[in-house]
């Protein structure tokens, strides 16, 4: 929620910073160092370019590149002239690019030239080449490059930005389906940034590392450090020796990730170099490991805390969310409220109900749909009101997430309602399976989706992947499996792959697991 006095925009807010510590150090790369000063002057030259190209207020400003310092001043720059910030999943196929780019009737793109093939087949919705920024160098299609925003002058006044003015089209990941864009203002942004810095304990001390990739909720990289005014760091890698190197490095308190990043700087942490000695770096500067993005068990939460020095936090947030608004591990007078195995607590400013398929809330320890409200909440997706229909009912957003709720308001997560599956007539959620095969002593990672056999119909199947050395077949995990969850829910089929396929922001990629067709022999070990 929002502090009286508080900034009501994002140039606000880093006005403020940099009026309050300009030498303090702000953005932090292998590239370049940013204070305070420097980022609020360099915003103030990319958004001189952007208005010297016809960018002004409501315009939509595609992002097409790599994680780098320009995000950032690019993002604040588009809100400096009142324009929105629009990031592209490069990874997606063309024609979902090209709709993104025709839905939200983005005209002006920043990208690098190493994306020239995928905008060539662009062009035709971008036909102003000079509103064709690249970043890092020249390319091939476009009549302007950031680096001319150096030493530029804004002419034009400061917008007058209201803190409900959009700012941001937040993006759904788009793997299911069309993307969508959650159209996200200044004050929806900064609630929840105030939100989570109160509620999980966020201060301005705090060297912050996001490790989500750069097209997945990119505000997240600064919004807290911006409010509280501590830095933060921008890592375009997925390599956890440079990312260990890195905490030493600059000294990261604070990092944001999936589960299965920390568990692969587990693995690097523990290696013995080629002499015996540990390759790991020095990760004692770390103090917060904040997990979103998949279920977090106990046994993990255990082990990770005991390899790392710092507390392990895992939330749940999501695009429509404007961010984190559950955390299993609030700050509350001073200590952190969590209990194992459960998504978390919602933060202080979202409201959350688990209802049945008619909007009634179902009793305590009930399966039902979490939906949620909240000023971080946002109203809709850009140009798609079949979508925003849909999903956005009575002033509540209905997430799909099937869920439980306790007596103490700690919420579960179960599963994806689209991944729920019907084995005998009967509701199996494939979280509950995989949450068993993952506490074996010799699985590394798993994912459970839907398989048909012709007399059963619809069953589990399970794709598996083990520690080194592991000699585990399907019939021992098979067995495993019977002792703990009923016969029907025990996967029919048990394959073992070398690796699971994952999205970039570190997401096991269901849709690729689900293209590759069954097979109960595949062992690749």
């Amino acid at each position: 929620m929002s502090r009286p006095g508080s900034p009501g925009t994002l140039v606000e807010a880093l006005m403020r910073v940099a009026a309050r510590k300009p030498d303090a150090p702000a953005l932090l790369s292998e590239r370049r160092r940013l204070t305070w000063a420097e980022l609020a002057r360099e915003v103030d030259e990319v958004a001189a370019l952007l208005t010297s190209i016809g960018v002004g207020e409501g315009d939509a400003v595609g992002f097409m590149i790599n994680k780098r310092p320009e995000v950032v001043t690019g993002f604040l720059a588009c809100a400096r002239v009142g324009a929105i910030y629009a990031p592209i999943n490069f990874k997606l196929h063309p024609d979902r690019v090209r709709d993104q780019l025709r839905t939200a009737d983005i005209q002006t793109v920043f990208t690098e030239k190493g994306f020239d093939e995928l905008l060539r087949l662009m062009l035709p919705e971008l036909p102003d080449p000079r509103r064709i920024v690249y970043v890092g160098g020249r390319g091939r299609y476009g009549d302007t490059t950031y680096e001319q925003a150096a030493g530029a002058e804004l002419t034009v006044p400061l917008v007058a930005a209201r803190p409900d003015l959009p700012c941001y089209y937040n993006y759904t990941s788009g793997t299911t389906g069309r993307p969508k864009g959650a159209v996200t203002t200044h004050a929806q942004i900064l609630a929840n940034g105030w939100q989570t810095i109160d509620a999980l304990g966020f201060t301005e001390d705090d060297v912050f590392l996001g490790m989500f990739s750069v097209f997945a909720h990119p505000h997240e990289l600064f919004h807290r450090s911006i409010l509280v005014g501590g830095p933060f760091v921008i890592l375009d890698t997925m390599s956890p020796r440079v990312i260990a190197r890195s905490v030493e490095k600059f000294g990261v308190t604070w990092m944001m990730a999936v589960p299965s990043f920390y568990e692969m700087m587990l693995d690097y942490a523990a290696a013995p170099g080629s002499g015996g000695e540990s390759t790991g770096a020095d990760l004692s500067t770390l103090r917060i490991l904040e997990s979103g993005g998949a279920w977090v068990g106990a046994e993990t939460l255990a082990r990770m805390e005991e390899a790392f020095s710092g507390s392990f936090l895992p939330v749940w947030g999501c695009t429509e969310a404007t961010g984190v608004a559950l955390a299993n591990g609030l700050m509350v007078d001073g200590e952190r409220l969590r209990k194992p195995g459960a998504t978390g607590l919602p933060v202080p400013g979202y409201e959350v109900e688990v209802v049945d398929d008619k909007g009634r809330r179902v009793a305590h320890g009930e399966v039902g749909e979490l939906r949620i409200r909240g000023e971080s909440v946002v109203e809709g997706y850009v140009n798609n009101p079949e979508e925003t229909d849909a999903l956005f009912r009575e002033g509540w957003y209905h997430t799909q997430d099937l869920v439980t709720q306790d007596a103490d308001g700690f919420v579960r997560f179960v599963g994806r309602r689209s991944e729920m599956l019907k084995i005998g007539g009967i509701r199996v959620y494939p979280l509950e399976i995989e949450r068993v095969i993952k506490d074996h002593p010799d699985v590394r990672d798993v994912v459970v989706v839907r398989a048909e056999e012709r007399v059963r119909g619809e069953i589990a199947r399970a794709i598996v992947t083990t520690v080194p050395g592991s000699d585990l077949d399907p019939r021992r995990l098979q067995q495993y499996c019977r002792a703990r969850l009923a016969v029907y829910k025990v996967p029919r089929i048990v394959e073992f792959w070398a690796e699971i396929p994952k999205l970039p922001n570190g997401k096991i990629d269901k849709r690729a697991v689900v293209a590759v067709e069954p097979d109960p022999t595949r062992d690749e070990r």
